[in-house]
């Protein structure tokens, strides 16, 4: 199976408290550098799993893209497509921890995949065209979307929402998707719908295939995921886990997702929610 992931790649910046966080001071912390995004972080976690992975993103012409590429392909991740933005700083994400491990700030710079030109996908064309599946995250532009699905040649497309405003690049261009992932507040923004009840949950799903989404997965923290298509909707219980830290939990959510396209509604969700468990026993 071969995947080609597209959308955001980043350096990001983990700090480590000492002690409790005080504000307006400098806490000492222990900081380290490491390889995130959301593209880059699914593409990731497909190549652990054997999976033949293509990543197209934008990065800077800095030591940070630099670093960032060299990582990729160290893990046997495909960057021959990268696109270099000169004069421009790679994605960057910060992320500052208290001394229990409990996240305290979070913040990112996500901007160069939204530079992307048209001209920049269509020359790689042909990894679009030939992949087994299409993975992207709507760090990309509406535009940029647009011409990624035009290019597809009928494979199937998973899209991972990534955050509120972004969800809504993705509703005009819903019948071409064959997944959507999206979180609660996600798919609030992408269904217009408040998501207070189990009811109002299955509402939102249905709305959203009704669009043209062939199956939409709502993650829902502890309360599990909504799976549904048109014409079902079904709950799937989370497995307990007692994690500080969810970062990564939704990329690892949609890389199961992806290992699983072939497989019935129930059990692909049952394969993402074991891929996002089996993340978020690492920082238990």
């Amino acid at each position: 199976m071969q995947i080609t992931v597209i959308g955001a790649a980043s350096i990001d910046i983990i700090a480590k408290s000492k002690d409790k966080i005080v504000s307006d001071i400098s806490n000492p912390a222990d900081i380290n550098l490491r390889a995130g995004g959301e593209a880059r972080n699914i593409a990731s976690m497909l190549s652990h799993r054997g999976v033949e992975v293509s990543l197209i993103t934008a990065v800077g012409d800095d030591a940070l893209g630099a670093l960032l590429r060299d990582s990729c392909n160290d893990i046997g991740i495909n960057t021959d497509a990268w696109i270099i933005k000169s004069g421009t700083n790679t994605c960057t994400g910060l992320i500052a921890y208290d001394n229990d491990g409990t996240p305290h700030t979070q913040m990112n710079a996500m901007t160069v995949p939204e530079l992307i030109r048209t001209g920049e996908i269509t020359r790689h064309k042909s990894l679009i065209k030939n992949a087994d599946l299409l993975v992207l995250d709507l760090n990309l532009t509406e535009k940029i979307l647009s011409a990624i699905l035009d290019m597809r040649s009928g494979k199937p497309v998973l899209v991972d929402a990534v955050s509120n405003e972004k969800a809504k690049r993705i509703g005009n261009l819903l019948e071409a998707v064959d997944v959507i992932k999206l979180n609660r507040e996600q798919a609030e923004s992408l269904s217009g719908i408040t998501l207070d009840t189990k009811e109002r949950v299955k509402q939102a799903c249905y709305s959203i295939a009704a669009r043209g989404a062939g199956r939409v997965f709502v993650t829902l923290g502890m309360a599990g995921v909504c799976a549904a298509d048109k014409n079902t909707a079904i709950f799937v219980p989370a497995h307990p886990v007692a994690a500080r830290d969810v970062v990564g939990a939704g990329d690892a959510f949609t890389a199961g997702l992806a290992m699983s396209m072939t497989k019935d509604l129930r059990a692909q969700a049952e394969q993402a929610v074991t891929f996002a468990h089996e993340h978020l026993k690492r920082f238990v």
